[in-house]
């Protein structure tokens, strides 16, 4: 029978949690402000999701003195934390989507129409776009596709820092069966 004491399933969902919260109170900040859409806003999800995965594994080696952490270890401990966090930030952009602001959605198009035209996409090219945009963009899409990239975000600074955070175990007998 394996030992379940060392999963890091319980750790990732309860930090993946207050990740998602601070991910929240990020776009609530940037929404207030009336620009949900800032570049800005992106830089601060990122540090978001890299302080908060260095917290997480800091926080779990100290608790795992004997065993160590192995790098696929420390590697899944901050992937499963980005999806939990993407999962809670998640539902709250599909709730803000369809039932806080409805509009949104028209707003994020006029921006991205706005972002094409600044970075010399010509009109015809941008005519050729947009439709596109317009026939994807839904509240669950926008939705699903900030869960994915979140958790991929999470999951490509977690190949990083995991490097940093990896510990040999000082128990010779660990893993013996």
């Amino acid at each position: 029978m394996e030992n379940q004491t060392n999963s890091v399933t319980p750790m990732a969902m309860s930090y993946g949690l207050y990740m998602g919260l601070a991910l929240i109170l990020n776009s609530v900040i940037f929404y207030i402000n009336g620009t949900p859409f800032a570049h800005s806003s992106v830089y601060i999800t990122y540090a978001i999701l890299i302080g908060g995965t260095v917290w997480t594994m800091k926080i779990y080696r100290e608790n795992h003195q004997d065993g160590g952490v192995t790098y696929g270890k420390a590697l899944g401990l901050g992937t499963l934390q980005a999806l939990f966090a993407s999962l809670v930030f998640g539902f709250f952009t599909f709730v803000l989507f369809t039932l806080v602001d409805k509009t949104l959605s028209e707003k994020f198009l006029s921006f991205l129409e706005e972002e094409f035209t600044r970075s010399g996409i010509s009109e015809s090219q941008i005519d050729t776009i947009m439709p596109m945009y317009r026939k994807f963009m839904s509240p669950a899409f926008y939705s699903f596709s900030q869960i994915f990239s979140i958790t991929f975000y999470g999951f490509l600074f977690s190949l990083v820092v995991a490097i940093f955070f990896r510990k040999e175990s000082t128990n010779p007998f660990h893993g013996v069966e």
